[in-house]
């Protein structure tokens, strides 16, 4: 036999992926998102009716259907029934990005001091940035309520969540505000689960207050320790309130 004879190609082994291919009514959720986004539509304008969406969409009824109440689990759409039903478009809550996000966690069986590790983290990131945010008007609009001698001295955990979200969105990222936003509610859960008569003690209001005159005068430099250190006392006061950080996030039923 003459000439030589070439190895055998090896086989390319074929890569494991937890992808999957998108549901028929999945492509036509994303659809109808992609359009509301493209028309500039805001909460609380009306979507096409169905028939005009099976036309628009080519998708049978079932699918259509399926797809819009997957947007309605989201908080990404309201559908109304009864006089002057129709669905309308939703808010951009981060809530309901916490309740998924949260299933992901449990399932990946992150724990409530994983979860506040990522919160010191970012959240110092976030108060650097709205301090240096150019959008003076913006910051003093969001942030002046929360500063010392300003309007906003609640002591209920809803308050406190309302001023970090603040701060996020004075940060002018939208995405790393929305994401620390869902992060924020997932915590603020888990004290409204295991410590319902839980409230932010007066020195928690004060740092709220002292922080919010740094962001106001610019300090980025100074805006972020504050926030590490503020966040540090908030995960030890969480300590003596929750039955275990190291336990397993927990989301209401």
């Amino acid at each position: 036999m003459t000439g030589t004879q070439s190895e055998p190609t090896p086989k390319r082994r074929k890569e494991k992926s937890g992808t999957r291919a998108r549901k028929r009514s999945e492509q036509v959720a994303l659809q109808i998102i992609e359009k509301i986004a493209q028309r500039g539509q805001q909460p609380g304008d009306k979507l096409p009716q169905e028939p005009e969406m099976l036309e628009e969409y080519d998708v049978s009824r079932s699918s259509l259907r399926e797809g819009l109440r997957l947007l309605e689990v989201q908080g990404l759409i309201t559908i109304r029934t009864g006089p002057g039903n129709g669905t309308e478009v939703g808010q951009i809550d981060p809530a309901n990005l916490s309740r998924t996000l949260g299933l992901y966690l449990i399932m990946s069986r992150i724990n409530l001091r994983q979860l506040l590790d990522a919160w010191l983290t970012v959240e110092p990131i976030l108060a650097r940035l709205a301090a240096e945010c150019p959008d003076r008007e913006k910051v003093e609009r969001l942030i002046r309520p929360f500063a010392t001698h300003g309007t906003h001295d609640d002591r209920n955990v809803e308050s406190g969540l309302a001023f970090h979200d603040m701060v996020a969105e004075a940060a002018n990222n939208p995405v790393l505000a929305l994401i620390l936003a869902a992060v924020g509610y997932l915590v603020t859960e888990q004290v409204r689960i295991f410590a319902p008569e839980f409230e932010l003690t007066h020195a928690t209001v004060h740092s709220h207050e002292v922080l919010a005159d740094c962001i106001l005068a610019g300090d980025g430099d100074q805006a972020a320790a504050l926030m590490l250190a503020h966040l540090k006392d908030v995960v030890a006061e969480l300590e003596t309130i929750l039955p275990s950080l190291d336990g397993d996030i927990s989301l209401r039923s």
